[in-house]
């Protein structure tokens, strides 16, 4: 195939075919059609939607999707993700395929040279592989795929640090019900968020984090029930554990993380186990921790175990 087919923009009224493309193309990984929409067309803060906008300060600027859908007489044979932020100059190869009976006919080189026209085209910079803020499949890539690893170095992605996941198990969790009476003697109460916290989030956030986790905690806090737990001393958050803020079916846990003042009192502990234990009861027998800091922190307090190593690639365009 020495002149692929053309591109056209996918919809989600294309789901079945790209489902079946994706679950040919990706072998190491397993996934509902659910999953799949959620990382192609859910965008969870549309650039250009006006609530996006309102809460800029707050959740960060957003971002731009578009899916590029190949096909053949025989249904889809490609597709390339790409998400765009035109106002920090960046942006992001996602979830891209090539059926596995049309590779190595020129059409993966066709739909990611088009990903990368598309990011310089919206004032990309640089061009990473995978990681979308707020809504990734991966935090990188699974170098299992070589085929595609081989075509993003020939296409001049370098690799540029590793990230890796931890699978937990949940069937043990340790009791925390000792450490949270004893976080309360020393004047640090321990709880599930609710919508009346959000101008504690946000100060907290504003602090600390900013508002690339802000938002997330804000995903999370859109379950039916708040997947998200605090730590506060003195009406202040000191520290934070979310879980269920996206790929809900994988048992995904995070972010989390503690403010300077209270590393050490144990309340981080507290938070991780407590999220842990929302995901078991909801019937999850193990748990993602993704793209994991602290691995050793995680290995003192839960039964877990580096399940996957990813590469992290990226493209510089200017």
């Amino acid at each position: 195939m020495s002149n692929p087919p053309p591109l056209r923009d996918a919809t989600p009224a294309d789901l079945p075919l790209l489902y079946e493309l994706f679950s040919d193309s990706l072998r190491f990984d397993l996934f509902s059609p659910a999953l799949l929409e959620e990382k192609l067309f859910a965008n969870p803060r549309p650039l250009d939607a006006p609530e996006t906008g309102v809460n800029a300060t707050r959740f960060g600027r957003g971002e731009r999707y578009r899916v590029a859908l190949m096909e053949d007489g025989r249904g889809a044979i490609g597709a390339v993700q790409v998400v765009s932020r035109p106002w920090e100059g960046r942006a992001w190869i996602g979830l891209f395929a090539v059926r596995s009976d049309a590779r190595r006919r020129g059409v993966g080189r066709s739909l990611l040279e088009s990903a990368i026209a598309h990011a310089v085209a919206d004032g990309a910079r640089t061009i990473d592989l995978l990681g979308i803020p707020g809504n990734y499949f991966a935090p990188a890539l699974d170098p299992r795929y070589t085929a595609a690893l081989c075509l993003l170095e020939r296409l001049g992605f370098e690799r540029n640090g590793d990230c890796s996941n931890l699978v937990a198990d949940l069937a043990q969790l340790p009791a925390v019900g000792k450490d949270e009476q004893r976080l309360a003697e020393a004047g640090i109460e321990i709880r599930r968020a609710t919508r009346n916290d959000d101008a504690i989030l946000d100060a907290f956030f504003a602090e600390h984090f900013g508002a690339e986790w802000r938002f997330e905690c804000e995903l999370a806090m859109r379950n039916p029930v708040p997947a998200l737990h605090l730590a506060l001393r003195d009406r202040r958050a000191i520290a934070f554990s979310a879980h269920s803020s996206q790929n809900r079916e994988w048992g995904f846990f995070g972010p989390m993380g503690t403010a300077p003042e209270a590393r050490g009192s144990g309340c981080g502990r507290v938070l991780l186990i407590r999220c842990l234990a929302d995901l078991e009861r909801e019937g999850h027998a193990t748990a993602i921790i993704p793209w994991v800091g602290p691995i050793g922190f995680y290995g003192r307090h839960v039964t877990c175990r580096v399940e996957r190593v990813y590469w992290r690639l990226r493209r510089t365009l200017t």
